[in-house]
């Protein structure tokens, strides 16, 4: 016997190319008892479809579930407190704070000692004559820049007009 037309709808069907018609004559054909044993290896596949349509929920099913939940204890969960979890991340902080005041202290201990020794230190006018220095060696480069500047500016002139 020829299996031609139904070869043909197995290659459309795994194509995803059959209509619901074409389909439902697979299932039949595969319902047989007598498929050949070249198409037996597919009606497993399409049994199974047709089994699977079948089988749905008993109507008891919902009170079943409802029971079964009503039946196992309840667990109670167990709670944490908001200040429970977060108390390591204040004692972290009250040791950082600990830290930078003992460090700041040590610091302005520190300055202190280096007060009694003034002999090293610049005074008030050696500031001030220090900062007149470094403007009249501002102004100098700034003149020194203007010049050259002036030079490069007649130079460039120079050689336009010979042009």
């Amino acid at each position: 016997m020829d299996y031609k037309y139904i070869e043909q709808l197995l290659e459309r069907y795994w194509q995803c190319e059959t209509t619901l018609e074409e389909e439902q004559i697979l299932h039949s054909f595969f319902k047989q008892h007598d498929v050949p044993e070249h198409l037996q290896q597919y009606a497993d596949l399409f049994s199974y479809e047709s089994e699977a349509a079948q089988e749905c929920l008993s109507d008891d099913f919902k009170q079943r579930m409802l029971d079964m939940v009503d039946e196992e204890p309840a667990v109670e969960a167990k709670t944490i407190k908001f200040v429970s979890r977060i108390t390591p991340l204040f004692k972290a902080a009250a040791v950082v704070a600990i830290a930078l005041t003992i460090g700041n202290v040590a610091e302005r201990t520190m300055q202190d000692n280096s007060v009694g020794d003034n002999a090293g230190a610049p005074s008030i006018a050696d500031t001030y004559t220090r900062t007149e220095d470094i403007t009249a060696t501002i102004h100098i480069i700034d003149r020194n820049q203007s010049e050259s500047m002036a030079k490069a500016d007649t130079v460039q002139v120079d050689d336009i007009t010979r042009r």
